[in-house]
């Protein structure tokens, strides 16, 4: 009888072990039939962002001439068309305003002021170019190349 028992144990287990591994082999080859559809998708939607991003690309010289259309436009209105086109093309010229000067070139990296009884200087740096402001209007400039 205590033979019968253990064998009937032995077997109740073997048959529950196996068909847990079945179940186990079944959830296995689920969850890697799932992650393989997965896998798939995130390989097309990776091509189509490399494709959007190399379009973008290829549009980023149009819209840097739109850019630079808008800015000539804008300074146009705002100056006239000479003041407004030399603005846009970034040319300096003895007498121009700071506004002028920060419009076509942005803000500086640098401000240096000293104020004197009978005027004001201002230094404007953009890297190696320092633009020499007496009472806001431009006097001089310096282009250093460092090698």
């Amino acid at each position: 009888m205590y033979r019968t028992t253990l064998i009937f144990a032995v077997l109740l287990i073997f048959i529950s072990l196996t068909t847990f591994a079945q179940m186990m082999k079944e959830y296995y080859n689920s969850e890697k039939e799932t992650l393989t559809l997965q896998k798939k998708e995130l390989k097309k939607e990776i091509e189509t962002l490399k494709t959007e991003i190399k379009n973008l690309q290829n549009r980023i010289p149009e819209l840097e001439q739109e850019i630079k259309t808008a800015f000539r436009e804008l300074y146009v209105l705002k100056y006239d068309e000479e003041i407004g086109q030399r603005t846009a093309s970034k040319r300096i010229w003895n007498g121009m305003t700071d506004k002028i000067v920060r419009d076509g070139w942005s803000e500086p990296d640098r401000i240096n002021k000293k104020v004197e009884k009978w005027s004001r200087f201002i230094q404007w740096n953009y890297g190696n170019i320092i633009f020499f402001f007496q009472d806001g209007n431009l006097t001089d400039w310096e282009d250093w190349w460092i090698e």
